[in-house]
This record gives C-alpha cells, sequence and structure tokens, in this order.
C-alpha cells in the first residue's frame, strides 16, 4: 500500500501532465508560451524573457514553475518593408515535492507576419512550435509504507510496490494566428493558440491518461494617455478539457522621465472565481521587472493558505537601430 505521501506526488504530477502549456499569471510576459504566434513580434529585433512563479508555500513544499526564452526577427531586410519572421527557443521547468516531481521542456517556434498596411501599421501571422517534453518522478526520494518498521524508517528497505521507471518523455506541436495594429501612440493585438495536438497518451501505474489539447485566446494592448502616462490592458482566455479559465486586467504608467526610457507600472488582474492579482512593474530603457501575488477569492482559500503565491518576471528588449544603420553604414 502507497504512503498518502505518494497520493499527494501523484496528485502533483497530473497537474503537471494537464498543463503543458505553463499556466503563470503574468501571461503578458511569456509571449512563446501563451501563443507562438507571438515569435518575432518584437519592438526591436530580439526579446529575452524570463519568469519565476512559486505557490503553495504554506503547504510544506512549493510548486514553483521557470522559464526562459528568447525570439528574434531573421532576414527582415530581404522580406516584403514591413513583414517579419522570427524564430525562438524557450525552456521551462515545472517541479513540486522538493523537485521528486517535475517536468522539462524545450522548445524551437517560428513565425511569420504578413504586413497589411503601412500607416496604421496592420499585420496578421501565423507561428508554429515543435516541443520536447520529460515528465519524471524520482521513487527514490519518497517514502513508502513498507520502509517504516518497529525501529523506524529504512530507506534501503524494499518498497513493496511494483512501480517502473516514472521517467516519461515526449514530442508535442503547438500552433497559433495573431493580428496585430499599431499607431504612434496606441497598438492593440489579439490571437488564438492551440498546445498539445499530438494529445499524447501517457500510462502511469495502470492508469491511462491522454493530456487533453489545450485552446488559448489572448488580446491587449496599450494607450498613451496625454504626455507622459500610458494605460495597458490584456485578457487570456483558456480551455483545457472540461476546465475553462479567464483572466482580464489592466495597469497605468507613469513615465519617471521626460524621455518615456523609464517607467512605473502599478495594476491589477482578476483570474474569474478564482483570484486577484496586483501588479507592479520597473522598466528602465529596454529592461522591464514586474512582480505579482495571487490572492485567492473562491472557495480553493484553505488553511493551506494556496493563495500564498508569487511570481517574477523580467523582460528585455533590445532597442531597434534600424534607422542607426540606414545613417551610419557600418553600424
Amino acid at each position: 500500500m502507497k504512503k498518502v505521501h505518494l497520493f499527494f506526488v501523484c496528485f502533483s504530477f497530473c497537474l503537471i501532465a494537464r498543463s503543458q502549456a505553463v499556466h503563470f499569471s503574468q501571461f503578458y510576459s511569456t509571449p512563446l508560451l501563451i501563443n507562438p504566434a507571438s515569435t518575432g513580434m518584437t519592438p526591436g529585433p530580439y526579446r529575452l524573457t524570463s519568469n519565476y512563479r512559486s505557490q503553495w508555500n504554506a503547504a510544506g513544499s512549493p510548486y514553483t514553475t521557470f522559464t526562459f526564452s528568447g525570439d528574434a526577427q531573421v532576414m527582415s531586410d530581404r522580406l516584403t518593408e514591413g513583414n517579419i519572421l522570427g524564430v525562438g527557443l524557450s525552456f521551462v521547468n515545472d517541479k513540486t515535492m522538493d523537485g521528486a516531481v517535475q517536468m522539462n521542456s524545450i522548445a524551437f517556434s517560428g513565425g511569420y507576419h504578413i504586413s497589411l498596411s503601412e500607416e496604421p501599421y496592420q499585420s496578421i501571422g501565423v507561428g508554429f512550435q515543435g516541443s520536447y517534453n520529460e515528465k519524471r518522478i524520482d521513487f527514490s526520494r519518497l517514502q513508502f509504507e513498507n520502509q517504516f518498521g518497529n525501529g523506524g524508517f529504512d530507506p534501503s528497505a524494499p518498497i513493496g510496490e511494483g512501480l517502473e521507471n516514472g521517467k516519461k518523455q515526449y514530442f508535442d506541436i503547438n500552433a497559433g494566428a495573431m493580428y496585430n495594429f499599431s499607431l504612434e501612440d496606441r497598438s492593440m493585438f489579439a490571437g488564438v493558440a492551440a498546445y498539445n495536438i499530438l494529445k499524447k497518451q501517457e500510462n502511469y501505474f495502470t492508469e491511462q491518461f491522454k493530456t487533453p489539447m489545450l485552446l488559448s485566446a489572448v488580446a491587449g494592448g496599450d494607450i498613451d494617455i496625454g504626455v507622459n502616462n500610458s494605460f495597458y490592458f490584456s485578457g487570456n482566455f483558456r480551455n483545457q478539457g472540461n476546465s475553462n479559465e479567464l483572466t482580464l486586467g489592466m495597469a497605468y504608467g507613469f513615465f519617471i522621465d521626460g524621455e518615456g526610457f523609464s517607467a512605473f507600472r502599478l495594476g491589477m488582474w482578476h483570474r474569474l472565481k478564482d483570484a486577484i492579482i496586483p501588479y507592479a512593474g520597473l522598466t528602465y530603457k529596454g529592461l522591464q521587472l514586474g512582480c505579482s501575488f495571487d490572492y485567492t477569492v473562491s472557495s480553493a482559500k484553505t488553511k493551506s493558505e494556496i493563495r500564498n503565491t508569487f511570481e517574477i518576471s523580467l523582460v528585455y528588449l533590445a532597442e531597434d537601430k534600424t534607422e542607426l544603420r540606414r545613417l551610419i553604414p557600418w553600424y
């Protein structure tokens, strides 16, 4: 008989298995995870992003997620003016139970955006993503009932369970489409994406599980207000199996200097029927730092303090030096 501890491991593993397209409250800071068509859609030649999320800290073993991604525009000078071809690479690590249960994923993505008009700038694009995924349970780091005897816990004792290798690998495909609209003082975007298209079937112990396809719709934009302020808004709807999730929110940005290189943002997002998410961010030139905190308002809030969840994002947007290249050919 498995110890109760193993039940929570398997439960955590199912959560990882059901969320191959990883979940972040700051979805707007994870462009390659929210829609492959975001690849290459950057204000400059390339973009680097990183997010760290820790939740359920008070439950004894936090559930943590880390991601790092980069994407860039390539061969843009060979394409029709306004068109964008981009490539990207992303890495994700999910883990819980002090690392005994975890998932690693590495994905390569490509996106192509066709210009519809120059003023206002409009484009429509598609993106595809291929991912290699590894999910595993390290049984050697767990405790089983048969390992407890009169002398206490003996890790060398046989566990008494017919468990096979807890390591699984598979490939998957994701795809998306996106529309972009931009003027000098305002912009917006909207897109749809599908993750887990291959719906890989997995089996652990005697049960089988097929990861359902995840469908995502995202939209947002920003509007300049006056000379030194901006208003940001975004929303994300996700459907996977019988689960639906809608997150909506906005933030207000205050430019700290007259040149617009530095800004401070305060905002709030709401994951309906689940949590409110206050946000604070600081931008200095191309570097953006964001912090958020999930406060659970649904019936899921218990003594385990599930609301004890925080997230940090770091985004670097490389400066667009196109004009400098035209003025200084050797630059």
